[in-house]
């Protein structure tokens, strides 16, 4: 053990410390007196706690330069290449044995000292930014005596934390509460998974296998426990109440909308609540992190504790499922349910703003419906709630990491992979690290092969490179689909094969299926929409545009209000067209796309097919039948033409037991994109 390092003395735990005074401040202060709260109407959390920004793309970077290459893409590769530590299966390298506060390391049998298979908890929480052992705050006189916490058996430095973010005692006692049952059904774990008493704090084989292995180390434990250092208990439980009371009023609220006059007033009610609720648990560090936003995802049945490490009781709510301590999956939930009306409500506040701009209650309705979608979306709960780790990759931006690399390594076990450094084998092989351009390429490149449809299931907020389109990026959302299902929860029929290509270092996407003329198949869509039964204006393709030229806004396309006005929160909001407006978008697209393109039409490539919704007798009249397709444009400009992405697109064709006979044959063999349909060609090339 180094003699170098100041060690922290075994001492009882005692109450934690009264929180410096420049954190004091009051967050919550409008759940008791909304006067004081909306006087200032700044969101704290983003003064206190901002996102972090990165560049999501127009980066330049020679791949051609990298002459070691990279990992090979697929995962199911990657796990067939040699492991140093193969033989210890879904097992931590290390566990903490709590009693004796001592690291034990796996050995052969699955054995920790003399405990075989124990049971463990595990912790998620940030420190990174925190740690005094870093350059910068060694030479911090106020900081120089403050010590680490104990820990026995290991032979790196345990990090010193700074005192603000927590002290020795409020970690010794987050500690020993982990290790006691939640209810009375549940007995004690002497076992945690902590990750500076487990992975090894030294940059090397150990630690990046570890990095690769958290989600078997995550699934593995019994209980997780979420630890917000800048929140206390009564704050904690505070705030989570007045969530799901929110998330009720809001229900109440659009179901019974009409009852309320003026509608402004009952709105900002609840929203004023939810807002000011989560303003204050956001605060905490714990939403910024890269790390724990793919260990949030790895366990949403997570139990969130405040800065005392105290389980905080709720009210079991029997509407929301939700039980009876704080967890993830409650935030979820409400979230959920606060996104669902804020959307429904929001076009139409929207358009009450436009015609009476003066109002004070509307243009703060307006303000608080885009604060709350913002901290919602930027936070990442939306993203959670979905279950699908390609939203969770767009919010990744907005999290903070110590490391460019750590931009992916911090993400990839939430889609399963081992990537870079990480992946079995890579580490003691390869000379120089990865850079994040690299890593991205690799993510971008094991998605494509191990989800071929769901890889193209996004929309990129920004131009990509050229050639880079094919994968997903920091730039890309996932839309919200006029589906019953979820994206991730579909069960793809694959219709068409995709691959990669290196050509001169740099990764391409190689697709080989059959394609459509854009113009022939909006045409099909137009005739089934006229000629079949759906209800009110609703259209049968639903068209989700990249934004793929400096020069195409949605204004050129539609009738685009003005913008709204200024909001608390950054969002890279895209509103999605709906309805009779997709074939206005269709029509659009028709004729934009050759002006740009020197004459080239746009295509559909048929990625692959889906059934959604019930097939029960009750719903024979549902169409539940849905094509994906990818819109493709051939870009002849520069020495390698290619197909450039556009965006995807999906379509209903059928009912779940028929197909509508009143459609012209050509449009409906189109629209099923039959075999022996002459409008349907194979075709293969490089596109991005």
């Amino acid at each position: 053990m180094p003699t170098d390092h100041s060690w922290a003395e075994t001492t009882p735990v005692t109450a934690p410390p009264p929180l410096p005074a420049d954190e004091e401040f009051d967050i919550l202060s409008g759940l008791d007196g909304l006067e004081s709260y909306e006087a200032q109407d700044v969101l704290q959390s983003y003064k206190q706690n901002p996102p972090a920004s990165i560049p999501l793309s127009r980066y330049d970077h020679d791949f051609a330069s990298d002459t070691e290459g990279s990992t090979n893409a697929s995962a199911d590769d990657q796990i067939q290449k040699d492991d140093p530590f193969d033989g210890i299966g879904n097992w931590p390298r290390r566990l903490l044995h709590v009693p004796s506060m001592t690291s034990l390391e796996w050995r052969p049998g699955n054995k920790y000292g003399g405990h075989v298979e124990p049971r463990y908890n595990a912790v998620s929480y940030t420190w990174g930014r925190y740690d005094l052992d870093i350059p910068g705050f060694r030479k911090i006189k106020e900081y120089r005596a403050v010590k680490a916490i104990e820990i026995n058996g290991v032979d790196w430095l345990i990090p010193r934390i700074n005192p603000k973010h927590f002290c020795v005692d409020n970690f010794q006692r987050l500690i020993l509460r982990t290790c006691e049952p939640v209810d009375d059904r549940q007995a004690k774990i002497d076992f945690l998974w902590l990750d500076v008493a487990c992975i090894d704090q030294n940059n090397g084989p150990e630690k990046l296998a570890e990095i690769g292995r958290q989600a078997v180390i995550f699934h593995g434990a019994q209980r997780v426990f979420i630890w917000l250092t800048k929140v206390r208990g009564d704050r904690l439980s505070h705030i989570v109440a007045n969530l799901m009371q929110s998330a009720h009023a809001a229900v109440v609220y659009a179901e019974e909308k009409t009852k309320y006059s003026p509608c402004a007033t009952a709105l900002l009610s609840w929203l004023t609540s939810a807002r000011a609720s989560l303003d204050g648990i956001f605060i905490d560090p714990w939403f910024t992190s890269l790390w724990t936003l793919q260990e949030a995802f790895l366990c949403q049945h997570a139990y969130i504790l405040p800065l005392q490490a105290d389980l905080t009781p709720i009210a079991f709510d029997p509407d929301f499922k939700v039980g009876s301590h704080a967890t993830l999956e409650a935030l979820c939930i409400v979230s959920t349910i606060l996104n669902q009306v804020i959307e429904s409500e929001r076009p139409i506040i929207q358009a009450r703003w436009q015609a009476d701009k003066a109002n004070a209650d509307i243009c703060k309705c307006l303000k608080y419906l885009e604060d709350v979608y913002g901290m919602l979306n930027q936070r990442g709960l939306l993203a959670l709630a979905t279950r699908n780790p390609i939203a969770l990759y767009n919010i990744a931006q907005y999290r903070r990491t110590m490391s460019d690399q750590d931009r992916v390594y911090g993400i990839q076990q939430v889609f399963g992979f081992r990537l870079g450094n990480s992946a079995p084998g890579v580490s003691n092989a390869r000379s120089k690290p990865f850079d994040r351009f690299v890593l991205e390429d690799e993510l971008g490149a094991a998605i494509l092969v191990k989800y071929p449809v769901a890889s193209q299931l996004h929309m990129f907020t920004e131009p990509v490179e050229e050639g880079r389109a094919w994968r997903v990026s920091g730039s890309s959302t996932v839309p919200s689909l006029k589906i019953q299902s979820g994206i991730w929860g579909l069960k793809f029929e694959h219709r068409c094969q995709l691959s990669t290509k290196k050509i001169k270092g740099q990764r391409w996407g190689f697709f080989s299926g059959r394609t459509c003329d854009f113009e022939e198949l909006s045409r099909a869509w137009k005739s089934f929409h006229e000629t079949s039964k759906l209800p009110g204006t609703e259209s049968p393709q639903q068209i989700m545009l990249d934004t793929f030229l400096h020069t195409i806004h949605d204004e050129g396309l539609m009738d685009h209000p003005e913008e709204p006005i200024w909001t608390a929160v950054w969002s890279k909001r895209k509103e999605i067209l709906r309805d009779e407006q997709q074939h206005r978008l269709a029509w659009g697209l028709n004729a934009l796309i050759p002006t740009e393109f020197e004459g080239e039409p746009p295509f559909v490539l048929l990625l692959g097919s889906f059934d959604d919704g019930s097939q029960s007798e009750q719903a024979v009249e549902k169409l539940t039948r849905y094509h994906v397709g990818l819109i493709l444009v051939l870009k002849k400009a520069g020495t390698r033409p290619y197909w450039k992405r556009l965006g995807f697109c999906i379509w209903q064709f059928g009912y779940s037991d028929r197909a509508p006979e009143s459609i012209a044959s050509p449009h409906l063999a189109l629209m099923r994109a039959e075999d022996h349909c002459v409008g349907w060609k194979m075709l293969s090339g490089l596109f991005g």
